[in-house]
């Protein structure tokens, strides 16, 4: 056991319903220094995290294992009569009994550093698992690829029959309360978890066990540092067999409170299904409740804000919310101050405001569109692909080329953070994040990630290069991005 000017967004001058198509895609941030959600004794991993034996293909093992420099990347063995390498021999076993390659990697590092250790000892190697070696190491459960074929046939023969028939194995069970031999009382919250503590019945130093030992509270670190999915701001996620949506933003999760919220802004289509155990990795936000741009008075009697561009800017009086052509029967009324209060306060609505929400303006000459934000600033949109990502379903304003060269200029247009985007030339596919665009390396991280084809906009290599280069999306398995 081991130890420039704000970026303008799709904004109508009117307020009318619509529905803006945003391709979600998921993407891994960069492995944390700490976890990316708390510790639980009860609660190491879930079930399916312990019996998709599909997760990962031997290719994607061995390059787990490159990633991370250790000695397994290059190790070879005798398996079953033939040579293979280390990650050919774990998908094998693992395969062949069902459970997930990433669980064995996890084990891997928690019994004996076999994942990063560049130098292990031939110990180590032979008692990859731990199995058979409590403290005299048995001979007959020497060797790498024994160790993962008695353990793997010892789980699915023998603890997990026993757990779904009798409930429990060596008296650990899902929601038993049984004493670690470091002296926690765990309650195991499912059978992965069961079968955890079945094989080593500690807890561990990171979950206030036995300081000389990782045990299961390190599996679950490494698990959540290498396989916990974080998404990118503008990921739509809903848990599976729930039906509400979530947004993430800011590196919280914001629940939608209303329908009409969701579909104003958002595309059904794109919600990405989740487990509990991933949702939970995110703090909850301030609930999402109104569609933008919206008009929102504060209950009683007080004033009207106009919700956009993520901020709610105050009308300074109701002669501008006149001049500015706003209906009064627009206004949503009955505000709480709280729901205001989840939003930045922008600058206020007044009269030289003339288009608060911006507009979209159309050379009478070229046919090229701008847009002008509620300075009065241009903002030229270099391809039709960004068009219909920002301002999906409106209409642009006809106009001599001299009025639109009169206004100062603006930087351009960029596609929406969440678009997954490829230059027809380069025939790249990258995900934009925050204004950069971030390289999908190859089509199993594309998988993994749920990502689908149908939801790659082709653009050309301008519109592309408006968005500097970020980091890549790193192999899943390595939990980076």
């Amino acid at each position: 056991m081991r130890r420039s000017r704000p970026r303008p967004t799709a904004s109508s001058t009117r307020f009318r319903a619509r529905v803006w198509v945003w391709p979600l895609v998921i993407f891994l941030t960069a492995t944390p220094l700490a976890p990316a959600r708390a510790l639980s004794n009860n609660l190491i991993i879930a079930d399916h995290d312990l019996l998709d034996s599909d997760s990962m293909s031997a290719a994607r093992v061995q390059q787990f294992l490159a990633n991370r420099g250790g000695f397994l990347s290059r190790y070879e063995l005798d398996f079953e009569g033939t040579r293979h390498r280390a990650s050919d021999v774990i998908v094998t076993v693992a395969r062949r009994y069902g459970l997930n390659p990433k669980f064995f990697l996890t084990l891997l590092e928690k019994e004996q550093s076999l994942i990063s250790d560049a130098a292990p000892t031939q110990h180590q190697l032979d008692y990859a698992l731990g199995y058979g070696c409590p403290s005299s190491c048995s001979p007959a459960y020497r060797g790498f690829g024994t160790q993962l074929s008695a353990a793997a046939r010892r789980i699915t023969e023998d603890y997990l029959p026993a757990l779904r028939q009798r409930g429990q194995f060596n008296g650990w069970g899902p929601g038993i309360t049984k004493t670690t031999i470091d002296g926690i009382a765990v309650t195991p919250a499912n059978l992965a978890t069961a079968v955890l503590y079945v094989y080593n019945p500690y807890v561990g130093k990171y979950g206030g066990g036995d300081q000389r030992w990782g045990a299961n509270s390190l599996f679950q670190l490494l698990w959540i540092r290498w396989f916990t999915r974080k998404y990118p701001d503008g990921a739509l996620l809903r848990v599976r067999g729930d039906k509400g949506i979530w947004l993430i933003r800011h590196g919280q999760r914001l629940p939608f409170t209303s329908r009409s919220a969701f579909v104003a802004n958002y595309d059904p289509a794109k919600v990405i299904t989740v487990e509990r155990d991933e949702i939970d990795t995110y703090d909850v936000g301030p609930a999402i409740k109104y569609p933008e741009p919206s008009l929102l008075q504060v209950t009683p009697g007080g004033g009207v804000y106009l919700l956009v561009n993520g901020e709610r800017r105050p009308i300074a009086s109701r002669e501008v919310l006149r001049s500015l052509g706003y209906n009064p029967e627009e206004i949503i009324r009955g505000v709480k101050e709280r729901e205001l209060a989840a939003y930045p306060k922008g600058q206020a609505v007044t009269e030289a405001d003339v288009y608060p929400t911006g507009r979209l303006l159309k050379s009478r000459t070229s046919g090229g569109v701008v847009f002008v934000d509620a300075q009065g600033f241009r903002h030229p949109i270099y391809a039709r692909e960004i068009f219909r990502s920002q301002f999906h379903g409106q209409v642009a304003q006809l106009a001599h080329d001299q009025a639109i060269t009169a206004l100062p200029a603006g930087d351009p247009i960029k596609f929406r953070d969440g678009e997954l985007v490829a230059s027809r030339t380069e025939r790249k596919v990258y995900f934009i994040s925050n204004g950069t665009r971030r390289l999908v390396p190859d089509v199993e991280t594309f998988r993994e990630l749920g990502l689908k084809s149908k939801n790659i906009v082709w653009t050309n290599d301008r519109a592309l290069s408006l968005h500097p280069l970020g980091e890549p999306l790193s192999d899943v398995a390595t939990n980076g991005g």
